[in-house]
């Protein structure tokens, strides 16, 4: 029954599974308490939410509920308005948590880069890292001295203060994965926010890359994100913003 469950496993370490394994740890959640196995996604962009509808589809073999969210308090919806995407499924949610998806408030909570990830082809970590930057990664300009134009892609964390140091080895193992691609990134930083309603602290936690890396970013990671792709592209291009 061991070998059989670990084989069943190995068949499912997918380049879909790497995504969705990246997509949960961002801006997913996995909850898994008493009677309750629920894995959830959101995202204002309803093309991604049917792209991850898909992938689960795909993977699981189950479907996934659509519910718009909207902002408290507010009659306008439009730029406020979110999709939830929600899977009830014991199975999923257990595997998943198998995989090393963390389950519950990733801020409150310790993980890492699963070891299939890191031990993995190169085309497995690209789409865990592809999708990662998706929801967790931004792409932008400043304007320097001269009107000089530097851009920059970022990738940002937030964690419980005292899970400082858990966060720091999480970026770490992602820029190490991000140096099999030959793109370097800044050394990361790290600042206090602001005291939460429990009297803990979170610590934003990020690192850069510079242009000089957007070829190979391009080459080997990208973004499933048409209007982060798009930037990309025009950074490539040398058009000024």
């Amino acid at each position: 029954m061991l070998s059989s469950t670990r084989g069943e496993m190995k068949n499912k370490l997918t380049l879909e599974l790497a995504q969705i394994a990246a997509l949960i740890t961002s801006d997913g959640h996995l909850q898994i308490k008493e009677w309750r196995y629920l894995t959830s996604f959101y995202s204002k962009d309803l093309d991604e939410i049917n792209r991850v509808k898909k992938l689960f589809k795909k993977v699981f073999d189950v479907e996934g509920r659509i519910y718009e969210d909207r902002s408290p308090g507010k009659k306008v919806i439009t730029l406020n308005l979110r999709y939830k995407l929600f899977f009830i499924s014991k199975s999923t949610a257990l595997f998943l948590k198998r995989v090393g998806v963390p389950k519950g408030n990733k801020t409150n909570t310790p993980f890492q880069v699963p070891g299939w990830i890191i031990n993995g082809s190169n085309e497995i970590k690209s789409a865990y890292l592809r999708s990662l930057f998706d929801c967790e990664g931004s792409i932008f300009f400043t304007k320097q001295y001269k009107n000089y134009v530097r851009w920059r892609i970022s990738l940002t964390f937030c964690k419980n203060k005292d899970l400082l140091d858990d966060g720091l080895r999480f970026l770490s193992q992602i820029r190490s994965l991000l140096n099999n691609f030959y793109i370097k990134a800044s050394p990361i930083r790290y600042w206090n926010l602001n005291i939460r309603k429990d009297g803990s602290q979170s610590v934003e936690m990020r690192f850069e890359i510079e242009k000089s890396s957007f070829g190979n970013f391009y080459k080997y990671i990208g973004f499933n994100t048409p209007n982060k792709q798009i930037k990309l592209l025009s950074a490539l291009a040398g058009e000024r913003p």
